[in-house]
C-alpha cells in the first residue's frame, strides 16, 4: 500500500533531525513561518493582529473608541513599516505569483489583452458563416 502524504512528512522530518538539519523538529527553515506580531488594544485589551497595512486595527480604533491607530495601539505603525520593508525586500506583493518581470498586475493583464487582440486579429476573418437552416 502506498505511503501517505503525513507519513511521508514523518519520514522525511525523521530523517532530517537524523542529519541535523533544521530546527528539533526536522522542519527546514525556510519553510517555517515567522510567528505573527500581536498587539493589545490599551483601552479595552483586545489583541489583534499586526499586519502591513494595519486595517483591522485601524478600523478597531475609529469605531470601537473614536481614537486613532497610536493612541489604541502604540508602536504598531512602526512594526507595519517593518513588516511593508520586509516584505519588498523578498520579493514584493504577493511572493507566490511567480515571475512578475517587474511589471505590475496590471501592465502584465494589458500586455496580454494585447497579444490576445493580436492572435485574434491575426487568426480571424470577417467572412460569412456558411449555412445553417433558414
Amino acid at each position: 500500500m502506498p505511503e501517505s502524504n503525513a507519513a511521508a512528512k514523518k519520514r522525511m522530518f525523521k530523517q532530517n533531525r537524523a542529519n541535523g538539519i533544521g530546527d528539533e523538529s526536522g522542519r527546514l527553515p525556510s519553510r517555517v513561518k515567522a510567528e505573527a506580531k500581536m498587539s493589545s488594544c490599551t483601552l479595552c485589551k483586545s489583541e489583534l493582529k499586526i499586519t502591513k497595512t494595519n486595517t483591522e486595527l485601524i478600523a478597531h480604533a475609529s469605531s470601537k473608541h473614536n481614537s486613532t491607530l497610536e493612541e489604541c495601539f502604540p508602536g504598531a505603525a512602526a512594526i507595519a513599516a517593518e513588516l511593508a520593508a520586509a516584505s519588498a525586500k523578498k520579493g514584493g506583493a504577493g511572493g507566490a505569483g511567480g515571475s512578475s518581470d517587474g511589471m505590475s498586475k496590471a501592465e502584465r493583464k494589458k500586455k496580454q489583452a494585447a497579444g490576445m487582440d493580436d492572435l485574434l486579429s491575426a487568426g480571424l476573418s470577417a467572412g460569412k458563416k456558411k449555412g445553417g437552416k433558414r
